[in-house]
């Protein structure tokens, strides 16, 4: 058996030893009190209650104190820190040998013998290599006892006990060596899964980590966090030297390594395509980028939603596929507002096989000061502990806050405001901002 499948053994049938003992100690200083006033004033014909029920009290504060002592010392040999659990089950049997040679029944020897066979199968796992013999020897001695005073039927019903209770008590530890293996198993297969997110993670990582450099015409703040190890959401940003010429932002349907994969595999695909095609209309660029990765994913099931932004100077490109609406800021009446609400230029999800492609595109006008504030829909769709969403209303009064603030402080701020509140709630999705400030 292996060795720290008996050391996790040890340490529950310890454990649960403790709750066996006090519950064994309440029950014989009761039944002492209550032999107390039931046989007062003349004890002396009663003495062997008084020791049976003591033992149950002496039993135990030796059980406990030897399971308190081997639990400060896990250097000891397993065969020592077994030592409680065998005698608990050891001293048990012997006080139903006992009660067959004092009580006037066989009965309640019986009783006894039957229950600790149910503490040391169900309540504690007693390895079979020590449980049978012992039950073996028990049984024999009782049933030497149960012939002696001519009890043939209860004789048979003590063997017939002895033979289920081992057949239990062999199916119970097979039970007990399965269920640890497949947890090992499990466990392994659980390391296993996190070291190939992190490796994922880290792949990812490299592949979006990229120094944007001084921008002439405009100023950038992204922010994304995966909600675990991997992320499926992509922010990108296309330049010219010092000029930004696009923003992009998706999101891939699913979450873990599958569509963390396909971000990856698509990032270079909007790369290529928006810089080769520039001098087409920004909505046919989207229709050969959806072709383009229905092609390369082929049967890969995940799906994109996502922004595409094309800068010509002051004049802003926008191609919306399914994404939750940017919000604009104007700073000439700071007014901050989601742009397209009403979704009239709205378009298809990129990558989705069995949709006809349907991209439209439109227009706004920045100045000097004006934002564009692009997020995927973890951060609209964050819960709090009553599960409520933090919200469209919620998310537009927190920009309208951190716009009025430096410009290297506005994502800090709206994450704050989510922050406190989602309060002690774990991330739901994947959550990117980008922040697009018009020089």
């Amino acid at each position: 058996m292996p060795k720290d499948l008996k050391q996790g053994i040890i340490s529950k049938n310890l454990h649960r030893l403790a709750q066996l003992e006090q519950i064994l100690f309440s029950f014989g200083i009761i039944m002492c009190i209550v032999s107390l006033f039931r046989y007062y004033p003349d004890y002396k014909p009663y003495l062997e209650d008084f020791i049976y029920y003591g033992s149950y009290i002496f039993s135990s504060i030796i059980v406990f104190l030897a399971a308190i002592r081997i639990t400060h010392h896990p250097e000891w040999p397993i065969w020592r820190r077994n030592q409680p659990t065998y005698f608990a089950i050891f001293f048990l049997l012997a006080l139903s040998v006992w009660l067959l040679f004092t009580s006037s029944t066989p009965l309640s020897s019986y009783t006894v013998y039957v229950n600790v066979c149910i503490i040391a199968i169900v309540m504690l796992a007693v390895e079979p290599l020590f449980f049978i013999p012992l039950l073996g020897f028990f049984t024999i001695v009782i049933c030497l006892r149960l012939y002696s005073i001519g009890s043939v039927t209860m004789i048979l019903n003590m063997c017939l006990t002895a033979i289920i209770m081992s057949i239990l008590s062999l199916f119970k530890w097979n039970t007990i060596i399965k269920e640890f293996t497949l947890d090992k198993v499990r466990t392994s297969h659980l390391e296993t899964m996190e070291k190939e997110i992190e490796l994922a993670a880290f792949v990812q990582e490299s592949f979006t980590k990229k120094k944007i450099p001084e921008l002439d015409n405009f100023e950038i703040s992204y922010y994304s966090k995966a909600m675990s190890g991997v992320s499926g959401d992509m922010y990108d940003f296309y330049t010219n030297g010092s000029i930004l010429k696009g923003v992009g932002i998706f999101d891939v349907s699913g979450h873990g390594i599958a569509s963390g994969l396909v971000t990856m595999l698509v990032r270079n695909i909007f790369q290529q395509e928006f810089h080769q095609n520039y001098d087409k209309d920004l909505y046919e660029v989207m229709e050969i980028i959806d072709k383009r990765i229905k092609d390369e994913k082929r049967s890969i099931e995940n799906y994109l939603t996502g922004i595409l932004l094309r800068i010509n100077d002051s004049k802003i490109e926008i191609v919306n596929a399914g994404h939750p609406a940017p919000i604009i800021y104007k700073k000439s009446d700071f007014n901050c507002s989601f742009f397209d609400e009403q979704r009239k230029y709205s378009s298809s999800v990129i990558g989705l096989p069995s949709v006809d492609p349907f991209f439209q595109e439109a227009e706004i006008t920045m100045q000097s000061g004006d934002e564009i504030i692009l997020y995927t829909d973890g951060v609209k769709e964050a819960l709090n502990s009553e599960h409520d969403e933090f919200g469209n209303a919620r998310l537009l009064t927190s920009v309208r806050n951190a716009v009025q603030h430096d410009f290297e402080n506005q994502i800090h701020l709206m994450l704050s405001d989510m922050g406190l509140f989602t309060g002690e709630e774990s991330q739901s999705d994947d959550i990117t901002i980008v922040i697009i400030k018009k020089k």
